[in-house]
């Protein structure tokens, strides 16, 4: 019969006090003492040993014993960091006081030890090896962690904030599948990581863990990671709300993808404002494009799939980060983008009165929504246009820019603009705030047709009796009232009466706005002249004047005492007279260069 240690430690004691038989026994002997003393301190230790060489005993019983997997005893159980341990052919038994009695062994045992078995991070078994739930491989979880195999991918251990967080993945289960590294460091970062058959989850103290996964775990690694400029994963990759598409966002930004898109990231301001906007659920869709460097070497900017032929959001240190789509993009994009005379958005696309405007560097973009036309405004005045009152379009080609302006009523507007739109010819109207207010529709009208608008002041005063404010007045009034009505008079404008002078033009100049007068006015506002003027005599004038860059004065109200409109009933020989003479039609835009 086999006797526990404290058994035999007794039969010795026993036989210790009972050397004296036959003679009366006074008080323990010294070797009575020892003993008593020892048993006091040494058996605690050996029973602790005992405790634990009866459980791996009784656990390898219970797992079938010599014929079991484990097959039979090497050596003896032995001491091991915090405690015992036996060796098998087939495998190793732990057993700890905190942990109980685990086996280990195949290729998680060898990955184990090479880990530092029990003395390791991740301490004593806590299970024995067993089938991963739902997925076709094993585990073992030991107080530190966990090791798991499958035939793909060997075995790996997972543990910490890592390992927790792919458990609540659902583990080898889930998408991310079985490990296939250890949690390593990762490179050139500091956080931490483990790889697995489906994707990857990172670590950082100030980020906690998240996966990142698919076409967006690739392009994460193409971008360099932790280690690039997008950090670690804030997020795990999570479907894009109100978009059929994913995401992860990083510390450094976000990637993300669609079907149509594939993945992309944004970062920064643009990644600011395009969340601002709605994201992936807003009229930009979802990025095509990284952000990339403008070939200005100035600015940066993304593509978004968009709608309204595409969409993107441009950034320069000078203007900040804004969105340009839709038709004003494309009309962007013929001029040549941020290279064009109207350089990078200084706005986001808004509303105006009957349609929506996009302002620029040096002009704006305006969609006129009734008639689908796009207005380029642009506000810069080269410095040849400076202090001058312009008479003529500096050019040698022979071109002629129509110009009219309005005032006192709109009695000849429809019959101008029908005979304009049948000739294929633009104009260039000048138009006083008064006269918006007075025919609020008749902006739009002008405009939606292909015309140029400018301003014409207020109230139609004499600039040269106006002090400076009250010019500034004039002008900020005009331009307000213009704008309200959906267009935009710069930057062109055009003294009432022509009276003009330096201090008058500086002003003008110092508003924005180049000062255009004519080369030749038709005097049609002048009315018949008691019959003594017809049309004849508007043809007569323009035709006199005509030469390269020539700007015709017209207006669009009738005489106030014969009601004429003798300018609206010449038009149509004057430009088919200018044509027949080899001229060509421009807004004042030309004179822009």
């Amino acid at each position: 019969m086999r006797r526990s240690r404290p058994a035999v430690l007794g039969i010795s004691l026993a036989l210790a006090l009972g050397s004296g038989l036959g003679g009366a026994v006074l008080g323990p002997s010294l070797a009575a003492t020892s003993a008593v003393a020892g048993q006091r301190s040494v058996p605690a230790v050996m029973a602790v040993e005992q405790v634990g060489d009866d459980a791996i005993v009784q656990h390898y019983q219970q797992l079938g014993g010599s014929a079991s997997f484990l097959g039979t005893p090497v050596g003896s159980a032995y001491d091991i960091a915090g405690g015992r341990a036996q060796d098998y052919t087939g495998g190793t038994i732990y057993w700890s006081p905190g942990t109980g009695a685990h086996e280990v062994h195949g290729a998680i045992g060898g990955h184990y030890r090479d880990l530092g078995g029990p003395a390791g991070f991740l301490g004593f078994p806590l299970t024995d090896e067993a089938t991963t739930p739902g997925a076709a491989g094993r585990y073992n979880n030991f107080a530190g962690g966990s090791i798991y195999f499958s035939t793909a991918t060997g075995a790996h251990e997972v543990h910490g904030a890592i390992g927790g967080h792919y458990l609540a993945l659902g583990g080898p289960a889930g998408f991310l599948g079985f490990p296939l590294t250890d949690e390593a460091t990762t490179p050139r970062a500091a956080g931490r990581y483990n790889n697995f058959a489906g994707g990857s989850i990172y670590f950082s103290t100030a980020t906690g863990a998240h996966e990142v996964h698919g076409a967006i775990g690739g392009h994460y690694l193409a971008l360099g990671g932790p280690a690039g400029f997008l950090g670690f994963p804030l997020t795990d990759e999570t479907t894009t709300p109100g978009a059929g598409g994913r995401y992860n966002d990083f510390a450094g930004g976000s990637i993300y993808f669609s079907p149509g898109t594939g993945a992309n990231e944004v970062h920064g301001a643009i990644r600011g404002q395009y969340l601002t906007l709605g994201g992936p659920a807003s009229v930009l869709g979802f990025p095509m494009t990284d952000e990339t460097g403008t070939p200005d070497g100035v600015g940066r900017y993304n593509h978004f799939s968009g709608s309204n032929a595409g969409s993107s959001i441009y950034w320069s240190p000078a203007t900040g980060a804004h969105e340009v789509y839709g038709a004003i993009r494309a009309q962007w994009v013929a001029l040549g983008w941020e290279r064009s005379r109207l350089g990078y958005p200084t706005s986001g696309e808004y509303g105006i009165t009957g349609g929506r405007r996009s302002d620029f560097q040096h002009g704006s973009i305006l969609w006129h929504a009734a008639s689908g036309r796009t207005e380029v405004i642009y506000t810069s005045v080269p410095s040849s246009l400076l202090g001058v009152d312009l008479e003529r379009i500096p050019t040698t080609q022979k071109v002629v820019a129509l110009t009219f302006d309005a005032g006192a009523n709109d009695a000849g507007l429809r019959s101008i603009l029908g005979t304009l739109a049948a000739n294929g010819v633009p104009g260039t109207f000048f138009l006083t705030g008064n006269w918006v207010n007075q025919f609020p529709s008749d902006p739009a009208l002008i405009y939606n047709a292909g015309n140029r608008i400018g301003n014409h002041s207020m109230t139609h005063p004499d600039f040269t009796t106006l002090t400076d404010a009250q010019i500034a007045a004039e002008i900020s009034g005009a331009q307000r009232t213009i704008e309200a009505a959906g267009g935009d008079p710069l930057p062109f404008f055009r003294f009432p009466f022509g009276a003009r002078d330096s201090r008058t033009i500086a002003d003008v100049n110092g508003a924005g706005y180049a000062a255009v007068r004519w080369t030749v006015d038709t005097l049609g506002w002048q009315g018949t002249m008691n019959g003594t003027r017809g049309p004849d005599f508007i043809v007569q004038r323009v035709m006199a004047s005509a030469q390269p860059g020539e700007i015709v004065l017209m207006h669009l109200g009738s005489n106030p005492d014969d009601g004429s409109t003798l300018d609206a009933a010449a038009l149509p020989q004057v430009i088919s007279q200018l044509r027949a003479a080899g001229y060509g039609f421009v807004t004042l835009d030309a004179a822009l260069g």
